[in-house]
Order: C-alpha cells, then sequence, then structure tokens
C-alpha cells in the first residue's frame, strides 16, 4: 500500500469476461494484484448476458454488448462495442454517486463505456492503448470527435514501444510503456500436463487465438501440411471464433486425423495444454502490440516461433526463446517449426529461456508499475 493509504480505482472496458482475450486478462490481473497492494479496485463494463458460474463482486456492469464482425478498420480483430438507450445518462450517474481516486480506461477513444468514462471523470486519469491500429486511422478520427475528453487523460500508458509509437503521432502529455504481465504461478512447468493430450502420439504443435483473420491461422495450416509427410505430428488449435467453420473445413482430408480443433478452453484447463505441447506458435500477421500468448507460452517454458512482427519482437529474441518466421511464406514458416521439430536439446534450452525471461513480466511487477504512475499523476494534480 502506498503512504496516501488504499486508493479508490476504477477500471474500464467495453471487453471484460466471459469474454475472452488479452484485455479481459489484463484487467483481472491488474485489478487482483492492485486489491493485493491494498487497494479497492472496482471495474466498470459491459452486460454479457451469461456471466458465467461466478461473478466477482466489485464487477459493475451497464448496458449490453455487442460483438461486431472482423472489420479492416479494427485490425481484422473482433470489436466489442456497448448499446443501450440512455448508456451515457448510466454512466454519468454512476460516476456521480460514486467517487474514485483514478478511474483507468482502456481503448478509452472508442465511442462506449471507457469513452463515456473518460467523458464524465472528476478523477486523475489513466488510459491504457492495447492495440495499434495499422493501415487505418483510427486515432485520427478519435481525436477528431474525442480531442476534449483525450486532453483528460494524465498518463498514456502503452503495452510496449509499438502501441507508444502509434500514439506519439496523435497525442500530447506524459507518456509510459507497461507491458503486459504473465500469471507465473498458473503458466508454470510445474503444471500438470493434460493426459488425454499428452497420450497424442508425435510432436504437439499448439496453437492459442482467436479464430479470426489477423491471427493468421490459415498459414499455420499450409506450413504444417508440408512438415506432416516427413514427421509424426500434431497440430493442437485452441480457440474459437467467426472463422473456425472455415478452418475446419480448410484442413485436408488426410491431416483430419493430426489436427485437433479444442475451441474455447476453460482458463483452468488452458495452462494443461501449454505443458502438454511440444512447440507454440503464433502466425498473427499485424495489429498485435505486445504478445501475451508468448508469454503464456514461455512461462510454461515452450519454445516459441512466431511471426515476424513488431509486437512479437518486444516480446521474444530471435535464437533465445524462440524463431521468427515469415509466415506467408509456407516454406519458410515450415523450414523454422522444422528447425525445433529436429532438436530436442534446442527446445529445451529455449524453453528455460523463456521461464526466465517470463518472470521479469509477473504481475506483481506490473502492479507496482502501475501503482508508481497513479501515486505521481495525484502528486501532480
Amino acid at each position: 500500500m502506498s503512504d496516501r493509504g488504499p486508493l479508490k480505482i476504477l477500471q474500464v472496458s467495453d471487453a471484460y469476461y466471459p469474454f475472452p482475450g488479452g484485455v479481459s486478462e489484463h484487467m483481472h490481473y491488474l485489478s487482483v494484484n492492485l486489491r493485493k497492494r491494498g487497494h479497492r479496485v472496482t471495474i466498470l463494463t459491459a452486460d454479457y448476458g451469461d456471466r458465467g458460474a461466478e461473478e466477482d463482486r466489485d464487477v459493475v456492469r451497464i448496458g449490453r454488448v455487442r460483438i461486431l464482425p472482423p472489420l479492416k478498420a479494427f485490425n481484422m480483430t473482433q470489436l466489442t462495442v456497448t448499446f443501450e438507450p440512455g448508456l451515457h445518462l448510466k454512466v454519468r450517474d454512476f460516476l456521480r454517486r460514486n467517487e474514485f481516486d483514478v478511474i483507468h480506461t482502456h481503448g478509452p477513444l472508442a465511442p462506449n463505456l471507457p469513452h463515456l468514462a473518460l467523458h464524465y471523470s472528476r478523477s486523475a486519469n489513466v488510459a491504457t492503448f492495447h492495440t495499434a491500429f495499422v493501415g487505418f486511422n483510427w486515432h485520427r478520427i478519435g481525436k477528431f470527435f474525442f480531442s476534449g475528453d483525450s486532453r483528460k487523460i494524465d498518463c498514456f500508458i502503452g503495452v510496449s514501444e509499438v502501441a507508444l509509437d502509434v500514439l506519439r503521432g496523435h497525442y500530447r502529455g506524459a507518456m509510459r510503456v507497461v507491458p503486459n504481465g504473465i500469471d507465473t504461478g498458473r503458466f508454470s512447468p510445474s503444471v500438470e500436463p493434460e493426459p488425454d493430450v499428452l497420450r497424442l502420439p508425435g510432436i504437439k504443435i499448439l496453437y492459442v487465438g482467436r479464430m479470426e483473420p489477423r491471427k493468421g491461422f490459415p498459414y499455420l495450416l499450409r506450413a504444417f501440411e508440408l512438415l506432416s509427410s516427413r514427421y509424426d505430428l500434431q497440430l493442437l488449435a485452441v480457440g474459437s471464433g467467426v472463422e473456425e467453420k472455415r478452418y475446419r473445413e480448410m484442413v485436408p482430408g488426410p491431416l483430419r486425423g493430426r489436427v485437433h480443433f479444442l475451441g474455447f478452453v476453460p482458463p483452468e484447463w488452458l495452462p494443461r495444454i501449454y505443458r502438454s505441447a511440444d512447440i507454440f506458435t503464433s502466425p498473427a500477421v499485424g495489429g498485435e502490440t505486445f504478445g501475451i500468448v508468448l508469454l503464456e507460452a514461455m512461462a510454461s517454458a515452450l519454445p516459441v516461433v512466431a511471426s515476424d512482427i513488431p509486437g512479437y519482437r518486444a516480446v521474444l529474441a530471435e535464437g533465445e526463446e524462440g524463431l521468427f518466421a515469415d509466415v506467408a511464406d509456407s516454406a519458410h514458416y515450415a523450414s523454422r517449426l522444422e528447425v525445433l521439430i529436429k532438436n530436442m536439446e534446442m527446445r529445451k534450452r529455449m524453453g528455460e529461456a523463456g521461464r526466465r525471461k517470463a518472470l521479469r513480466y509477473s504481475w506483481e511487477e506490473i502492479a507496482a508499475e502501475v501503482e508508481k504512475i497513479y501515486l505521481e499523476i495525484l502528486e501532480q494534480r
């Protein structure tokens, strides 16, 4: 806890559980670890209908969410948007009834909950930007419509230099890099593998991500097809999404017994899947500012083959924890996977190096850094 005593903190995002993804994970673990540091944290998010078996008592849900299909303007990813008549009044009234020292918005310039919270905020304001919109100038549009509210942000946080590079072209103000964190206890070499997966023969290659265009899964299928005639391999695909049916249909007949679509995997099961694999790969084609799934694999002591994009270079070092590939070139992608398929000792060495690096991204460290930012901006107000 800080010398000021416990802070009252509001975390705001349309994306939160049960919606899967990096922002949901980030909000959850940051909030948990800020509470461990003695602060009072409330999460403001949308209503997804099915909230799951358990709901955090400090989660407030306003408005029903709509999940839009992948759009080029938004990195070909699914977008969560909150709609409801009178939504702005409900957010305004909530903030009038509740006082916070800090309001921390995630993606604050979209016209929904984060932006409304910023608009009506009377508190210190921190904003985390998780995505770099490449090829579409969303920040220019956001700045045009919401320039007055963006000036209320006391500190802009990017999860990597890639994210900050985009922000610097559009906004002025204090900017800091605070990376995503990883629960190194949950994702760990000490986790027991999943027996049903472990029993599969051969070397197991793991993919974890939504089934949507920017994640590049078809590139992995093509590389896997090139390798499968020469090696005893299994491909494990974790994740669901709008393209899942089409991707299943893309699998050639002879490979259908070796490509396993596991769909959405409950959070408590996911670490066991990582520990059951031999190689992790992510062929995302862009728009990634930080490789959360890479960190999960590294924390689990898995070697990584990843697409050569700036957001992944913020996490992975070539030849240390894994290898980069030109995933659009099927032969090159396959050759990078083949290096690890053929070399058990390299897989072990890279997995151990990945685990060491992942320990530097513990949520305890990330929460301490965010707390420091909160205290600095409160001191300046």
